[in-house]
């Protein structure tokens, strides 16, 4: 936000100096605010879809579609719509079937046939009955008193809190995650910062990375930049988000002093890219196709989902971030529930070499329709 509405490549500290960062817990509560009032109170409703892509962007799209609506004052509900041209991409161009029912939750409910909703209803609690007011972990002022961001900036909040709306987690899921932090022995988040780096190996690239289908980054240079925010804040423990077992071990042997976090969870359950993958047209190599895999192997499903939700959700208590903002979904994602969750724009480090990791006058970089 340095240059607004451009996000430029490094945010090494917290900056007040400039405005909106040091009121952006107060336009975020108004936009929280903003947001509730109208998915709770409207007379008025605009179904939003799901995506056969992988859960990040399930979380992304109906928070874009919905943050859309907002902005026409507007509430949000989720039947049974899949995203506009996917029906007929999935079945008629990929050949992959029916889309229905959603890929996401096969296999995990009795009904074989369900709806969208139903199978959203699985994960989460938002654009439900269960659905929750979402209020600011750092509410700054009376809602009589709330301050409103300047409007080229608006959209950025309200997209923020209807990440956070969206991102409800069901009952056992939260379950889920308090299991995680007694197995990792998560510290007490309100006494220590903790930095969470996404490393991501599995279907995009060869353990190796002799075959990637994006720019890879060595391990080597991960730590350089840790080492750069390490230096410039005062993290205790350093979250590592990735599927790559081999990473984990070698941060451990190359850096035995810092206090690590991971999951505790199977990592060989990650589809790979395959050796023998071939070249594509950008001169690179095809990933697995991860959508495609867990459609032709549904047992797979469960630990996909539950292992990038719990990913995405540690991401977000989380205080600082290191990933390929320019590149990942999955990255973004994370990095925006942990804006909307901490309430503030935490440091953070794109780790990609030439794209922005958000320009919001390209509409795909902050909304996701």
């Amino acid at each position: 936000m340095q240059n607004y509405p451009i996000l430029q490549k490094e945010y090494i500290s917290i900056n007040n100096i400039i405005s909106v960062h040091s009121n952006f817990t107060k336009y975020l509560d108004w936009a929280l605010n903003h947001v509730q009032n109208i998915q709770f109170n409207s007379s008025s409703a605009v179904e939003i879809p799901l995506t056969f892509y992988p859960i990040a962007k399930n979380i992304r799209i109906p928070s874009s579609h919905m943050a859309k609506n907002i902005m026409n004052g507007t509430r949000s509900f989720i039947n049974n719509t899949a995203r506009d041209g996917e029906a007929s991409f999935w079945q008629n161009t990929l050949h992959r079937g029916n889309w229905y029912p959603w890929l996401w939750a096969r296999g995990r409910l009795e009904k074989q046939n369900y709806s969208n909703i139903e199978g959203w209803q699985y994960y989460f609690k938002s654009f439900t009955n269960q659905h929750s007011l979402i209020t600011s972990n750092t509410l700054s002022q009376s809602t009589n008193n709330l301050t409103p961001p300047p409007e080229n900036v608006k959209l950025f909040f309200i997209y923020l809190a209807c990440l956070k709306y969206t991102f409800q987690l069901q009952d056992n899921y939260i379950q889920l995650m308090n299991d995680y932090r007694k197995q990792m022995q998560w510290p007490d988040i309100s006494s220590v910062k903790i930095l969470a780096v996404q490393i991501r190996r599995g279907e995009t690239c060869t353990k190796d990375g002799s075959k990637t289908d994006r720019e890879f980054f060595p391990l080597s240079y991960y730590i350089e930049k840790i080492e750069l925010l390490l230096r410039n804040n005062d993290y205790e423990y350093i979250y590592i988000s990735t599927d790559s077992n081999e990473e984990i071990d070698k941060i451990k042997e190359c850096k035995p002093e810092w206090k690590l976090l991971y999951l505790p969870i199977d990592r060989q359950q990650f589809f790979r890219m395959n050796e023998n993958a071939n070249k594509n047209n950008r001169d690179l190599h095809t990933a697995t196709d991860l959508e495609d895999s867990c459609r032709q192997y549904p047992e797979s499903i469960p630990f996909i989902v539950d292992s990038g939700l719990a990913d995405l959700y540690f991401i977000s208590i989380c205080n600082g971030y290191i990933s390929t903002l320019g590149e990942s979904e999955f990255s973004r994602c994370g990095w925006y529930l942990q804006m909307a969750e901490q309430g503030i724009l935490t440091p953070y480090i794109d780790v990609n070499s030439g794209k922005l990791p958000l320009d919001m006058n390209q509409r795909d970089k902050l909304l996701l329709i």
